[in-house]
Parts: C-alpha cells; sequence; structure tokens
C-alpha cells in the first residue's frame, strides 16, 4: 500500500505520540510549574521526538550558539579570520558575567577566536554584545536563518536591550552616552511591580525565542558540516564540548565521560518567577536534544533536574 506524503506524516506524528520515550518526557515535564519545550533528533536514525516542540521559548543565553555559527560562517567566507583582533567599545561593556569587561580597563582587543570561545564556553555578554553587532544584528541573523533554512528561531535584539527590556527598561540611551554598570542603573529605578509586569510580557514576547525543534535542527546541520566547513564545524564542537555553565543539566545524569557539545541559557529570575532555564547541545554524537523551561517559581537546582533527567531518559532510549 503506498502512503501520500500527508498520510506518511500522519502516520509518523501518531508513532512520536505513542513513543515510550516521549510519554517519559511528559511525566518529567509535570514536575514544573511552567512549560517544557524539548526536542531531540537521533542523527544517526533521524527520528525525531518533541514536546511543545513548534512552541516559541525564550533563547536566553542559547542566543549565543547561532551568533557563534554566524561569526565562524563570516570565517569561512574569507570575511573575517579567526586571529583578528576585534575593538570592544565602551558601548559593548556588559558588566556581570564577562570576563571581557573584567580585563577591559587594560586590554581594549580581543582575537575573534578568544571572543568566541568566551562567548559559548563562559556565556560572555560583553562578547555576544559586540559578536552581534559584527554578524549584522537582527537583519544578519535571520539572513542566517534563511541561509539554513532554520525556521522558528529568530534574535531580534542585543544582549543589552533584551536584559533592559525584559525588567522594564524602556527608554535606553544611545550608544554614544554609554557607559559600563548603566544598565544596573536603570535597571534600578524600575519599581519592582513594574520589572515583574515587564518580565511576564518579556517570557511571552515572541522576539529572540527558538522553538525546540528549531534548535536540533540547527544542531544537526551543524553537525553534518551544513552551516559551517568541516575543519571550523570541529572547532566548533570543541569549544561547545568546553562549556563550563549549566553542569547540572543535560549533562547532570549521564554517566561519567559523556560528551556533551551544548550551549547553555538563563534568564534573570524577578519576584522569585524564572523565565527561561535551557540547555541545547549533541551528546556523544549521538542525538541532538534541546531542552527549554520557561515561567517557573521552582528553584534552579529543581529546573536543571528536569533538564537532566529528559537527557538522560533520551539517552537511555538512543
Amino acid at each position: 500500500m503506498l502512503f501520500t506524503r500527508r498520510e506518511t506524516l500522519a502516520l509518523f506524528s501518531a508513532a512520536a505520540a505513542q513513543s515510550p520515550l516521549l510519554e517519559q518526557w511528559h511525566a518529567i515535564a509535570r514536575e514544573m510549574d511552567g512549560p517544557v519545550g524539548a526536542a531531540a533528533l537521533n542523527l544517526t536514525t533521524g527520528e525525531m521526538v518533541s514536546l511543545r516542540g513548534n512552541e516559541p521559548f525564550p533563547l536566553a543565553s542559547v542566543c549565543k550558539l547561532p551568533i557563534a555559527i554566524a561569526i565562524l560562517a563570516m570565517v569561512d567566507e574569507g570575511k573575517l579570520s579567526l586571529d583578528q583582533k576585534i575593538d570592544i567599545p565602551v558601548y559593548d561593556i556588559f558588566p556581570g558575567v564577562s570576563p571581557i569587561a573584567d580585563r577591559w580597563g587594560n586590554q581594549k582587543q580581543f582575537p575573534l577566536i578568544e571572543m568566541v570561545e568566551l562567548m559559548v564556553a563562559k556565556s560572555d555578554n560583553t562578547a555576544v554584545q559586540t559578536l552581534f553587532r559584527l554578524c549584522g544584528g537582527e537583519v544578519g541573523m535571520a539572513a542566517r536563518f534563511r541561509q539554513w533554512k532554520v525556521k522558528g528561531m529568530r534574535l531580534d535584539r542585543s544582549e543589552r536591550q533584551c536584559t533592559l527590556e525584559s525588567v522594564g527598561v524602556t527608554d535606553i540611551p544611545p550608544v554614544a552616552s554609554w557607559t559600563p554598570g548603566m544598565g544596573a542603573e536603570l535597571i534600578a529605578k524600575v519599581p519592582a511591580d513594574a520589572q515583574l509586569a515587564a518580565f511576564r510580557r518579556f517570557i511571552k514576547d515572541p522576539r529572540d525565542t527558538a522553538t525546540p525543534l528549531s534548535a536540533v535542527d540547527l544542531l544537526g546541520k551543524l553537525f553534518r558540516n551544513e552551516a559551517l566547513s568541516k575543519a571550523t564545524t570541529t572547532r566548533l564542537l570543541q569549544i561547545l564540548e568546553s562549556t563550563n555553565t549549566g553542569p547540572g543539566r543535560i549533562k547532570g545524569m549521564l554517566p561519567a565521560g559523556t560528551i556533551v557539545a551544548h550551549k547553555t541559557g538563563t534568564t534573570t529570575t524577578v519576584g522569585g518567577l524564572n523565565g527561561a532555564t535551557n540547555d541545547v547541545g549533541i551528546v556523544s554524537g549521538k542525538f541532538a536534544l534541546a531542552v527549554f523551561v520557561s515561567a517557573s517559581m521552582h528553584d534552579q537546582d529543581a529546573r536543571e533536574k528536569v533538564i537532566a533527567k529528559i537527557a538522560r531518559a533520551t539517552f537511555d532510549a538512543w
């Protein structure tokens, strides 16, 4: 018997809906008080499993993965070089999670490859501020997503704009007048109730989001050398393997020594409400996994355990 494409997709969807792995995911997701989205792609068989797979979730610092790919694509295209020194202007300085900001008083230029490494492995917020601009910002990233044929992922704002707007800062000074530490000063001026109201809007904002399926699609294309050259892909995967943030997430319950090339993302918590606790990556070169936990009042340990449990269930199944 021959099936039409629509019938085949319907049968596949029905089979996926009955997947024991998906049933496990549903049970794990019920431990959270907010939505949990996940998708996994078996890199050998092509099998896909997803939970809320087409729903958008805040990217948080997971945005640094597509930005890294876009910057390294410019290296492959000859527009940039890995050893090129990049100027860090004062308006890109983003204190907090940023080794570059910590060193900026004595060092104003950084090699491109070091910036990529710091942005990915240590989630450096100054690095992403500069590199997002270098790869063309919103317009440049939209063009890359079209080039990669990745649907359901978008990057609309810089790290600074996204962070400030998420907590209700609407009057952001022009870059010419920006100084390090200004962000914290602006946030402090927003009343707590206004911050929480803005943060709830931010969680539902379609900007700077990804669906779980789009995340594993991008990871799969990266793994198959469809986004970058083979040599550059290998370099980026090595950087992703050195990520030291979120050890309790995808890696949290996997056997010791399991190789995970991943990028985490975490928003701030406002009034006890966390906007996003995420992790996306490739496990042992066998499967790509994306897990997004949103709008939760649970503590970080509980949120991370949900990600770890989904990763372990997928590891055991595949």
